[in-house]
């Protein structure tokens, strides 16, 4: 795929304008660029000779490619039309999430932009439902989105949107990565797992859970983890389920 170093991309106004979404603000995309630039971000990729490869679009921000240090990385980008502009807190529960291993990388933020590892692959749901893993390895999959749902806990992170984990766990080779920390916040009562459990007792998911011989949910040993966070309750919880 195309790339465009930074210092050519300042002679395209035309491309310069897409760092700018929707509106094409020529004040707000410098901006983007001087900060995507200030992050070490080298190159941007392209979809073709007049377009920015955008992979990721929503409410708040538009996803494009990078290259960093010789890498690919996701450079994240404030929607012009969005309130907050500032990545500051977001990043912040990135890098509290990437302390007990979780998450993309973070590598940097500055205003309007974020630069993060890049995770390639299928949401999980769709891994789930048209990959068809093996019973094996579809169990190993959530059991470790499971156990980080665990660690975030834990750490007193919610993330926020674990119930739609469609959208927000990504199916990579090297494993589950929980993405997108836009929503996370300090909570004493943290839902990660509870969320991740309601996501995999939805009904999309019926197929799976009967492939698999998940058992039913125990909302005694529920409540129990709510209330304790602890190793053991669980332990108790996902034998009960039989991700163990």
């Amino acid at each position: 795929m195309m790339s465009i170093g930074i210092e050519e991309l300042r002679k395209h106004a035309q491309l310069i304008a897409q760092l700018s979404y929707p509106s094409r603000c020529p004040r707000y995309a410098a901006s983007v660029l001087r900060s995507v630039e200030e992050l070490g971000v080298d190159a941007i990729l392209l979809k073709d000779v007049e377009n920015l490869n955008l992979i990721g679009k929503g409410f708040r921000n538009i996803v494009l490619v990078g290259l960093r240090e010789g890498r690919r990385v996701a450079v994240k980008v404030r929607r012009d039309d969005y309130p907050e502009k500032s990545t500051w807190r977001e990043a912040r529960m990135l890098e509290l999430a990437n302390r007990v291993q979780v998450g993309p990388l973070l590598f940097g933020h500055r205003d309007p932009v974020l630069v993060m590892e890049l995770i390639e692959g299928p949401d999980l749901t769709r891994w789930l439902l048209h990959k068809w893993p093996s019973t094996s390895e579809a169990k190993t999959m959530l059991l470790d989105v499971a156990r980080q749902c665990f660690r975030l806990d834990r750490s007193g992170i919610d993330h926020g949107e674990l119930s739609d984990a469609s959208k927000h766990v990504i199916a990579a080779e090297c494993g589950p990565v929980v993405i997108d920390f836009g929503s996370a916040s300090h909570s004493i009562r943290p839902k990660n797992l509870t969320s991740f459990i309601n996501y995999l007792y939805s009904r999309p998911l019926d197929l799976v859970r009967e492939r698999l011989s998940l058992g039913e949910v125990n909302r005694r040993s529920l409540r129990a983890y709510k209330e304790t966070y602890s190793h053991e309750s669980l332990e108790t919880l996902l034998a009960e389920i039989q991700l163990l």
